[in-house]
């Protein structure tokens, strides 16, 4: 393995927390971990790192073992010359959970998070103790339900030529969108952590494939189909307590997909979250451990 990058700082991480670098296939997942015991992995999405989830984690020092990676080509993670498409990415993290043996593991997800930790969980159900989700990518989302700003701006990220422009050349996707889903925007200095992992547009490539790949109005067909080989898991897994997080005004949890875990998602708990957009992690991380800390109670474990 290279020598490993730094981009991510571990101060507001909480007491003990460290880098470690974990070999998969032919490149490494980073994480950052603290404490011991049952894992607590903390999954995020597009276009971020373990970086978004540092003030959560600092409030759960001491609970868990708690485990923050990078996904695949994302904060301090390899750069593989892969296609980064969903099912590389879950190949990915698979790899990732099976090298360090995780089991008895609560997923704290959000964004793409959600639909990797959820596929994860539906290939290994026997190594799961509970879910959390937060602004979860579940499944196909009605463009009517979005705000008309934001469903612009996938029109344009999905036509070929201008998303590459907007996302790859201008790195608009990272300076203008990113902030723009925070309750309320980030400081110059961790938006600066947020956009050190690609500071060229070479290596910024592949981060116009979530976007293209997020599911709105059935397309695109595979993210659909990526999706909907989780529900049998989301809708049997009874001895699996789960918790919906929602904000105002909140994004992704629209009112067809709310209704949608309500009436599918076997043993879910809805709470509200507080005031939040898309980035809640940053806007209200104590309203997120507060959660963890009760799932972990349902799932019987005494805090």
């Amino acid at each position: 393995m290279t020598e490993a990058i730094r981009t991510i700082p571990l101060d507001e991480f909480g007491d003990g927390a460290r880098h470690v670098d974990t070999a998969v296939l032919d490149s490494h997942i980073h994480h950052v971990e603290s404490g011991d015991g049952d894992p607590i992995v903390f999954l995020h999405g597009s276009p971020t790192s373990s970086y978004l989830w540092r003030h959560v984690f600092a409030e759960l020092t001491g609970r868990g073992r708690l485990l923050a990676p990078d996904l695949i080509g994302f904060g301090d993670s390899g750069r593989p010359d892969i296609a980064y498409e969903l099912d590389d990415h879950l190949r990915y993290l698979e790899a990732w959970f099976d090298a360090l043996n995780l089991r008895n593991v609560t997923l704290v997800v959000q964004d793409y998070g959600a639909a990797f930790g959820v596929a994860w969980a539906s290939r290994h159900p026997d190594r799961v103790k509970a879910v959390l989700l937060a602004e979860p990518v579940i499944r196909d989302i009605e463009s009517a339900d979005l705000p008309e700003p934001f469903v612009q701006a996938q029109q344009l990220i999905r036509t070929p030529g201008d998303g590459e422009k907007f996302v790859v050349e201008g790195n608009l996707f990272l300076t203008q969108v990113l902030p723009g889903a925070f309750l309320n925007p980030p400081s110059e200095e961790s938006l600066a952590v947020y956009l050190a992992p690609f500071p060229t547009a070479e290596g910024r490539g592949h981060l116009i494939k979530f976007p293209r790949n997020l599911p709105i109005d059935g397309v695109p067909a595979s993210s659909v189909d990526f999706l909907e080989a989780n529900v049998e898991w989301l809708t049997t897994s009874n001895d699996v307590p789960k918790l919906l997080l929602t904000f105002e005004p909140g994004f992704l949890v629209t009112p067809g997909i709310l209704q949608w875990a309500k009436d599918n998602v076997a043993a879910l708990e809805v709470r509200d979250g507080g005031a939040g957009v898309h980035f809640v992690q940053e806007d209200q991380p104590k309203a997120i451990a507060a959660g963890v800390l009760d799932l972990l109670a349902r799932a019987g474990e005494d805090q």
